[in-house]
């Protein structure tokens, strides 16, 4: 097979519209989606052979990781289940400047909003436009142009954010995939990011992949994750001169966590 995409599911109503949003994004026919989440899926994805479902109601990144652990693609992408993808064979595109090596990954832009949703995505927003993201500067696209990135000793500055992105599954497994013990993958990314740049990846900046809706009812757990684990271990960590290399990880860390997100089910 060669691409799979895996996706940390809450959302059930929308995966429909993911599903049905990926021919938009790339004309390879030999790809499947793989939801991992608490929920049962919606019925109309039940007879979708490129369809799989994984149950489990732990935090999103184990979620993330657990995806990652059954993608049978040789090439992975991942995103979250809170948008669509955006209508420009933006995967397609990403192939075509994919590094031709082992380390080669694209990471894409996306748009996500209502940008009132977490203070820190605010702060963020706050200094672009919509079309600035997207279409102007790529120091939004790196560590250095956020905050809190831009003061940890231990992240360089020129790295890339990689939210969202493709590169060989056997390489992201390598690596460790997702660091579990961030709650949630949008800080876990940047940890992942670090990591992969650490070991040496080529990345290359893409087009937009997603246009991503968030809600302020769903997003509370994941906001409480960020604020009160997640932001204080990606500080503490990169504080650290002993993560000042930091690269490979033990896949298996999502046996870790607990089987139940107390966040969202305790």
């Amino acid at each position: 097979m060669k691409l799979s995409i895996f996706i940390a599911g809450y959302r059930t109503e929308n995966w429909m519209n993911v599903y049905n949003s990926v021919p938009s994004a790339t004309t390879i026919q030999d790809y499947e989606l793989v939801f991992v989440g608490p929920k049962e899926p919606p019925q109309e994805l039940l007879d979708k052979k490129n369809v799989r479902f994984i149950q489990d109601f732990g935090n999103p990144s184990r979620c993330y990781q657990l995806g990652l652990l059954h993608s049978q693609g040789e090439y992975v992408v991942w995103t979250a289940d809170d948008g669509m993808f955006s209508p420009t064979l933006s995967i397609d595109k990403g192939f075509d400047i994919l590094p031709k090596h082992h380390k080669g990954i694209v990471t894409f832009k996306y748009l996500e909003g209502p940008f009132e949703v977490g203070s820190y995505k605010k702060n963020l927003a706050a200094q672009m436009t919509k079309s600035e993201i997207v279409q102007g500067s790529d120091n939004y696209w790196k560590m250095g142009g956020h905050k809190i990135m831009a003061k940890l000793p231990y992240i360089q500055n020129h790295y890339w954010l990689l939210m969202v992105g493709l590169m060989r599954c056997d390489y992201m497994m390598e690596i460790g995939g997702f660091d579990c013990s961030y709650e949630q993958p949008g800080i876990g990314c940047h940890d992942l990011a670090v990591r992969l740049q650490n070991d040496g990846a080529e990345v290359i900046m893409g087009v937009k992949l997603m246009d991503i809706s968030n809600s302020p009812s769903e997003h509370g757990p994941i906001e409480q994750a960020q604020i009160q684990n997640d932001l204080p271990l990606l500080k503490s960590m990169y504080k650290n001169p002993m993560y000042s290399n930091r690269t490979k990880i033990p896949f298996d860390n999502w046996k870790d966590c607990p089987n139940v997100w107390d966040r969202r089910f305790g």
